[in-house]
């Protein structure tokens, strides 16, 4: 079984752009999380979109 990934609403991560997390923020997921990112480093929850 696919374990859910909580998305996340932290648009100043320097990753964003290229998070699975972020995209599904975007799209409207409701479950979310704002994890650490910053504009000068991305997080450790980081997931690159597939």
């Amino acid at each position: 079984m696919e374990e859910k990934i909580l998305a996340c609403d932290n648009k100043k991560c320097l990753k964003s752009q290229e998070c699975e997390r972020y995209r599904l923020f975007s799209e409207g997921e409701k479950e979310f999380k704002t994890h650490g990112g910053t504009p000068d480093k991305g997080c450790g929850k980081f997931i690159k979109i597939k």
